[in-house]
């Protein structure tokens, strides 16, 4: 996209955290900005503030787990604003600590509804008026570092952003030489409030003991991190680029290379010598449909 001025923007999780510092950078360049989030207290908030300082902002109510729920807010953010043309997939959780083996299945199906299964839910309400518009439109998906470099924090968070990543690759490649571009943000350290509304919001009961006392770590950890108005600029300048990957915190950059070097170490010889997989077959078969491959 060339500018977002007039353009409007629909973020979930915008009431605190990354997704309040897009929706600052995005009203402060002058889009019209949904601010999306299960609490619509602290919503209604940020909106009112967003009005105060000349942006054009309402408050939306939604939980990302609710298919239902998507299509309402949509329908709103249209009545008011418009038709979306910006949409940041931002709305997270952490999932609390614990071992696979121990894991709670109840809050492990929780973490993938909101973690994974929200992006779906949000391609299928605003992708296919953002391709019958025919104008520069733009998806943003947030994922983390812990989606590229595997973190020793909950199995659930990694797992659920490597999965995030996994998805918006291959929308990239079903969106190719479309009118929409397509970033993933994985952020380092940020200060959020991501531990709090994790244990606020997951089903069951609340951690105790260790889990506890990790979740307490963590969130002093977070405190310390990047200020989350400084990740939502950089997704802005992503969104004007059209940059796929945004990276905030170069400082993981070595992590990443060792992890990479890891995978390519892993390959050795053929299990069946001399066969070749046709990749450019692969590549050609599926460039001749609605899908391709990059």
């Amino acid at each position: 996209m060339k500018q977002v001025r007039g353009e409007t923007a629909f973020v979930t999780g915008g009431a605190s955290g990354i997704g309040l510092g897009m929706v600052r950078a995005l009203g402060a360049a002058g889009a019209k900005v949904a601010i999306c989030d299960v609490d619509i207290v602290r919503a209604q908030s940020v909106a009112a503030e967003m009005v105060a300082q000349g942006a054009q902002a309402m408050a939306v109510a939604l939980n990302v787990t609710d298919p239902a729920g998507w299509e309402a807010a949509a329908s709103a953010v249209r009545a008011q604003l418009g038709e979306v043309t910006i949409l940041c997939n931002n709305a997270g959780v952490g999932g609390g600590s614990g071992l696979a083996e121990t894991y709670d299945p109840d809050v492990w199906r929780w973490v993938y509804a909101v973690n994974v299964d929200s992006l779906l839910y949000s391609v299928r309400t605003f992708l296919p008026g953002m391709k019958a518009s025919g104008r520069a439109c733009h998806i943003v998906n947030t994922a983390s570092m812990s989606a590229v470099v595997p973190t020793p924090n909950s199995i659930a968070y990694v797992s659920t952003k490597y999965a995030a990543m996994g998805f918006t690759l291959a929308l990239r490649n079903e969106l190719g030489g479309t009118n929409i571009g397509i970033s993933v943000l994985c952020p380092g350290m940020t200060a959020t409030r991501i531990v709090e509304t994790t244990q606020a919001c997951r089903p069951g009961h609340a951690e105790e003991g260790a889990g506890e006392a990790t979740a307490a770590a963590m969130n002093a950890i977070l405190s310390t991190g990047m200020q989350p108005d400084s990740v939502g600029r950089a997704v802005l300048d992503a969104i004007l680029a059209d940059r796929f990957y945004v990276f905030t915190h170069p400082e993981w950059k070595p992590l990443v290379a060792a992890r990479a070097q890891e995978l390519l170490d892993g390959f050795g010889d053929s299990a069946e010598p001399g066969y070749q997989d046709d990749l450019q077959g692969l590549m050609a078969a599926a460039s001749t449909g609605a899908f391709k491959m990059r």
